[in-house]
């Protein structure tokens, strides 16, 4: 009996030591040691309300190739630089982590599937109201196995379309209000008709991690110089291009008593050179054409 009493006790100390360990373990660092060496390739990108545009047409893509070389590092490649890039992967609490100058949540790991939260981090604080896109991989075995190829997965869905289809209707109904208009992931495109206007668009593609590279759609920049101008000026304004690729005038800075002189100024330039000089094309979100808004940055050198 007493030797019976003394397993029991045996059994029971094991068992909540066991306890201990595995609860110790979830309210740990996540391990990524089942996954080490497994390649996973990002195939879905999107908001939380399962979108992968914003309302002012951001667009989340899929864009990640990973693979972790251990707990604490991980290999992602670069597109532009065509190589794998290697990064220190930094451990921070409850399951959050510091990869390629990103800050994620790990919400679920298996060996075919991955998926994190993008984190918006300032001074150590989380944003949870924008801390709203999860980001989704397979494994290429998981791929390879199901015949699926990832550049199909990638692409917006029939529900991405439909959502942009609402946004463009109303950008392209509220032309002339800068506020209504939608981002275009295709921009503007504004192609000279005259050896006089030289124009140059001032965002380039950057750098895959760096989180700046959507102002080449979201903000885009055009310098237009203008030689033989009625005189020397320049001006600093933004324009809402239409569908259709007329520009109408949109915000410009100066002091409230010269609004209505600048207003007839501005009008008078977009329609004597840059309607009559420019080809303009619309700016464009999966195909389809719509109103956005660009800044243009115009010098005009008179004629000597």
């Amino acid at each position: 009996m007493k030797n019976i009493v003394l397993l029991m006790l045996s059994v029971l100390l094991v068992s909540a030591c066991n306890n201990d360990k595995n609860a110790t373990e979830a309210a740990g660092r996540p391990s990524y040691e089942k996954i080490i060496g497994t390649r996973f390739i990002e195939v879905r990108r999107q908001f939380d309300n399962g979108y992968s545009f914003n309302s002012y047409g951001f667009q989340q893509e899929p864009e990640w190739v990973l693979e972790f070389l251990s707990e604490d590092s991980v290999k992602i490649y670069s597109p532009f630089e065509k190589k794998f890039l290697h990064y220190p992967v930094f451990f921070d609490h409850d399951s959050i982590f510091n990869i390629a100058r990103e800050w994620v949540k790990l919400r679920h790991l298996s060996k075919d599937s991955l998926i994190f939260q993008l984190l918006q981090v300032e001074q150590k604080v989380v944003k949870k109201d924008r801390s709203n896109v999860s980001m989704k991989f397979y494994s290429k075995e998981y791929l390879d196995k199901k015949q699926l190829d990832p550049r199909e997965l990638q692409k917006p869905k029939a529900r991405d379309t439909a959502f942009v289809r609402t946004l463009v209707e109303k950008a392209n109904k509220y032309a002339d209000k800068p506020d209504s208009v939608l981002a275009a992931r295709e921009p503007v495109k504004l192609i000279s008709k005259s050896p006089a206007i030289t124009i140059k668009q001032s965002h380039g593609v950057r750098d895959i991690m760096d989180p700046s590279r959507a102002e080449e759609y979201l903000n885009p920049e055009y310098s237009i110089i203008i030689d033989g101008a009625y005189k020397d000026f320049t001006h600093n304004f933004t324009v809402v291009v239409d569908e259709k690729g007329k520009m109408h005038l949109g915000r410009f800075a100066v002091s409230e008593e010269f609004v209505e002189s600048r207003t007839r100024v501005l009008k008078g330039i977009i329609d004597v050179y840059l309607h009559k000089y420019l080809t303009i094309i619309p700016g464009k979100t999966l195909g389809i054409p719509h109103a956005s808004e660009i800044r243009i940055y115009l010098k005009g050198k008179g004629r000597k």
